[in-house]
């Protein structure tokens, strides 16, 4: 019950709206109570020559009359067109309002992924979380306009017809409620196996749609290793797991349709059994028969109606758990300071206490690790595969939290700060070059707002990647496709180092940023790192020599621990891993 409250949170926005919807739902279901009555007056007034009840009699004149004829027909389809009109609004309204709460919740995962954090990611399927946040998502539109609309309006319909039906004839009503209780065990029996099947078959789409974006993302892979057989056999087994677990649910699903098809046929037969008794007997006008047997209709309908809500909500209720679910990961240990990182001053310095973190319970990757970054400072961190170097900058960035010791900026815990300012004194260039889909010149400005195109420019003179640029045909308006396929890797680290330059950030965070450039591409970026970096904090992992060449010192990480540091000539002196470094190179 708690998620069935949670999700309708999202609609709290459209409560009035709402209130008005009820307000149409109750003004159909009182139409549909008038539609019968003007056939069975016609019948049994018109044809039957029976007295209409009083107004009727006053208003529509002699029994038999042709004003009586054309005032019936006329009230017959005034009602039912006046029915319709209003099904209409209401079916609108209610259509509006779940696509507007959709779109709540749309946004509310497209934010908790910005705010998904690199432990929250771990062992976490892109594909799935793809589904999650557009399929899975339309279930809270199916769970208000079933869960909560569909409900109401049925189950107003069942007791208004039951009260009604009981008004005309007793014992029929009887004869049409023995259904109820056997509906409600089927029910019962059927729900929470569909809740169950819905869910798992949810997650077998979420595989096929995890294959389809790691296929994409690996298709030259794939066909440089003539792979595609292999692939393809791999994706079959997905979807036949996929189908089976769809069958299973729609089998369940039928079966339950057909129970219920049952059971209402059986009511009825056993009405219409004892309703043409009551007429042979004379107790029961052939028009209030016919009366009751559309009411009949109007009360196994809503029973249909919730008897299929209880299959609906069982698919709908597995999709919204899982988007709560989503939504409730957040960044977990990641908790928001509330104190703003100061934003004057260019010299940042850096302490790292003692610090134990990693991804994984009892699995760190940083151990006790003690270092002091001084203001100002360029500072190369080097080291064997594993070491932590990369955790080290996820730190910095507050991308995970430390397990143990504390990092401070300027003498304050970074835990101190909100993750917005602190973010915003950090440029950071990461390993593998991200590009989104857009121009160039909306690359290179991601992180900054309404920069000029001077700005632009200059960043990208200074990352060494303005020449390669202008030789495109429409330069800096250059539209990237999705994984920027058509830029080298090497141009995509130049724009990368860009984006990085125009934040004009005071700490700067560079994780291998010349691994994928050439000789002089690279011998271009370090005098524009050594000029640009000289009143600002830099840590740069890197492994290349030349690199370490505008480092002021150089920290050399293994097992999650600081192996050695200094400058480039203590280390050499030392004859540890630096010097055995430098002398295989």
């Amino acid at each position: 019950m708690r998620p069935f409250i949670r999700s309708l949170s999202f609609f709290r926005a459209d409560l009035g709206r709402g209130l008005a919807t009820l307000g149409l739902l109750g003004l159909g279901l009182g139409l549909g109570l008038l539609k019968p009555w003007p056939l069975a007056w016609l019948i049994d007034s018109y044809l039957g020559h029976q007295t209409l009840p009083p107004p009727l009699d006053r208003w529509l004149g002699d029994t038999g009359s042709p004003r009586e004829l054309t005032c019936l027909v006329g009230l017959l389809v005034g009602v039912h067109w006046t029915h319709a009109l209003v099904t209409a609004l209401q079916s609108g309204s209610i259509i509006l309002i779940g696509l507007r709460g959709l779109a709540r919740v749309r946004h509310a995962i497209y934010s908790a992924l910005l705010r998904l954090s690199l432990k929250a990611q771990q062992g976490r399927d892109t594909g799935d979380l793809i589904y999650r946040a557009t399929w899975d998502a339309c279930a809270f539109q199916t769970l208000l306009q079933h869960g909560v609309f569909t409900t109401l309006a049925a189950g107003a319909g069942v007791a208004a017809m039951t009260l009604v039906m009981a008004r005309l004839n007793g014992r029929l009503t009887l004869a049409a409620l023995f259904t109820v209780p056997v509906l409600v065990w089927g029910i019962r029996v059927f729900s929470a196996r569909m809740g169950r099947l819905g869910g798992e078959a949810q997650a077998a789409d979420a595989g096929i749609a995890t294959s389809v974006q790691q296929l994409l993302a690996a298709l030259p892979l794939v066909q440089s290793f003539t792979r595609e057989s292999k692939e393809a056999e791999r994706f079959q087994s997905r979807t036949d797991t996929a189908l089976v677990a769809r069958w299973r649910q729609h089998r369940t699903e039928v079966a339950y349709l057909a129970m219920v098809a049952c059971i209402l046929a059986s009511g009825t037969a056993a009405i219409t059994w004892v309703g043409a008794h009551e007429v042979s007997a004379g107790r029961l006008p052939v028009g209030h028969l016919l009366v009751f047997l559309a009411y009949l209709g109007q009360l196994y309908e809503p029973l249909n109606q919730l008897s299929n809500v209880g299959a609906t909500l069982s698919v709908a209720g597995a999709g919204t758990r899982r988007v709560l679910e989503l939504l409730d990961a957040g960044q977990p240990g990641v908790s928001e300071g509330q104190t703003t990182a100061p934003q004057d001053g260019r010299h940042c310095s850096l302490e790292f206490e003692q610090v134990v973190a990693g991804y994984a319970p009892g699995r760190p990757v940083l151990k006790q690790l003690r270092l002091s970054v001084r203001g100002g400072e360029t500072m190369a961190i080097i080291g064997p595969s594993g070491a932590g170097k990369s955790t080290l900058l996820a730190l910095l960035l507050r991308f995970i939290e430390p397990d143990a010791g504390r990092i401070t900026l300027d003498g304050h815990d970074l835990r101190e700060f909100t993750l917005q300012s602190l973010r915003q004194r950090v440029a950071w260039v990461p390993q593998e070059p991200i590009l989104l889909p857009g121009t160039l010149a909306e690359n290179i400005a991601f992180g900054t707002d309404t920069p000029s195109r001077a700005d632009i420019e200059a960043a990208a003179r200074a990352a060494n990647a303005h020449e390669f640029i202008e030789r495109l045909p429409q330069g800096y308006d250059t539209v990237v496709g999705d994984g920027a396929a058509r830029l080298s890797a090497g141009e995509k680290q130049r724009l990368s180092l860009a984006r990085a330059f125009i934040k004009q950030a005071p700490i700067l965070l560079l994780d291998e940023p010349t691994s994928a450039l050439d000789g002089e591409s690279e011998r271009l970026i370090l005098q524009s790192l050594r000029s640009w970096g000289r009143d600002r904090t830099v840590l740069m992992v890197a492994h290349r020599l030349r690199t370490l060449d505008i480092a002021d010192r150089i920290v050399v990480l293994r097992d999650g621990e600081v192996l050695e540091q200094g400058t480039p000539a203590e280390l050499v002196a030392k004859g540890g891993y630096f010097a055995t470094l430098s002398g295989n190179n």
